[in-house]
């Protein structure tokens, strides 16, 4: 006779004893527990929550700045474990990447080894913990003999981060010795154009400094003058586009990502703004393509002398856009429809409102027929039930042209 042992389920943890658990640990550092014991009042089954900065603030009694480095130096003696995570389209969070950047999953080491968290805890050299309460992240606002840690920013961002990347990242190497080189010397071996580079980019202050300036000099005196005119065009097409997340600065340098804007200028060498000028034939027939996809209506337009109709536009023509002129005259219902969370979708709109310089309003479709009984009720009556919709695009093809005026191979194997 067969007996089967019934399969033991996992161990759940309360709030309670993960409270307990960072009660008991012997931190040294008042400010860490305290974020500590405020993270676990939110703890799952699984040890695991979503609070963000600004509740643990709250909760805790510190800065949002001063909780930020806290959560480092606690994930870096093992107390806990972050993952990034992000909110899609359709509201649901996952940690591959897809959507808005929203809080950490954070989980507390409940069962690691307490001995081993408090020894790393103790074996921190003193001048890696901040005495700070209340550092601020801009700059001038601390007085220059303050101790404060050298970080100053999660290692992911959270609601609170104001879309900033910040990964946990080494130790900065320690201050040369006496008679070794000293500070000012080492600002001066600075490349030229690096301090105005690193200015300028977004969220400098709770960045690496020192990874900046190695991938920096890396580069170039061409390149590094091409990165420094590319970093405002880089976050002129990053508003375009809506988009809040804003890469380390190491990094982006270190992808290349100045190279995506191989004309821009500095300041002193910019060439004057392109003159207006009037758009019309191809030009204007793929625009009214776009605005037809982007606003379900014709684009308006004035009359010119000499080559009818038209509008006036600053600024170079845009192959992509005039590639759309091979639809033109075509009846928008007949057109494909890309809902909303698919590829195609996220594709046509981020190019439409580079295009248009606007944000751009997906059409509302609805998936099933108008009941009186139901959907034409008040809101607040027991039988009201709100008319299943999705919000789409119709589109002329699967994916939009390249930017250089061509069309992926995707588009004429959907097409034969």
């Amino acid at each position: 006779m067969t007996t089967f042992r019934e399969k033991r389920r996992a161990r759940r943890i309360a709030s309670d004893e993960a409270h307990a658990w960072a009660r008991s640990l012997q931190l040294g550092n008042p400010n860490a527990k305290s974020v500590l014991r405020a993270l676990a009042l939110y703890v799952d089954g699984e040890a695991c929550c979503f609070v963000g900065i600004d509740q643990l603030a709250e909760d805790s009694d510190l800065s949002a700045d001063t909780v930020r480095r806290r959560l480092v130096w606690l994930e870096e003696i093992g107390a806990i474990a972050r993952t990034p995570q992000w909110i899609d389209a359709s509201g649901r969070r996952n940690g591959k990447g897809r959507g808005k950047r929203t809080s950490d999953l954070i989980r507390l080491l409940c069962t690691a080894d307490a001995d081993e968290i408090e020894a790393r805890a103790a074996g921190r050299k003193t001048e890696d913990i901040s005495t700070a309460i209340s550092p601020s992240s801009l700059q001038g606002l601390n007085p220059d003999d303050e101790i404060v840690g050298p970080r100053l920013a999660l290692g992911q961002p959270s609601q609170s981060c104001e879309g900033l990347i910040s990964e946990p990242e080494p130790e900065p190497p320690p201050l040369p010795p006496s008679g070794g080189e000293d500070v000012a010397s080492l600002v001066e071996s600075e490349p030229e154009h690096f301090a105005p580079a690193w200015q300028s980019w977004r969220g400098h202050e709770v960045m690496r400094r020192d990874l900046g300036l190695a991938e920096f000099r890396k580069l170039s005196p061409d390149k590094q003058r091409l990165c420094r005119a590319a970093i405002p065009l880089f976050f002129a097409v990053q508003d375009k586009l809506r988009r809040t997340l804003v890469p380390n600065f190491h990094l982006w340098v270190r992808a290349g990502g100045f190279e995506e804007f191989p004309d821009a200028r500095l300041g002193e060498a910019r060439p004057p703004p392109p003159p207006k000028r009037f758009v019309h034939g191809d030009e204007l027939a793929g625009a009214q393509v776009a605005y037809l996809v982007a606003m379900r209506r014709h684009l308006p337009t004035v009359r010119h002398p000499e080559h009818g109709n038209g509008f006036w536009f600053i600024g170079a023509p845009q192959p992509d856009q005039t590639a759309l002129a091979r639809f033109a005259g075509e009846d928008p219902e007949s057109w494909l429809v890309v809902d909303e969370g698919t590829p195609q979708f996220a594709a046509w709109r981020d190019r439409l409102q580079l295009w248009l310089n606007r944000e751009i309003e997906p059409e509302r479709v609805y998936t099933e027929a108008f009941d009186p009984a139901v959907h034409g009720l008040p809101a607040l009556d027991r039988n009201f039930r709100l008319r299943r919709s999705k919000l789409v695009f119709r589109v002329p093809a699967p994916w939009p042209p390249r930017r250089d005026g061509t069309w992926p191979v995707e588009n004429e194997e959907n097409a034969g």
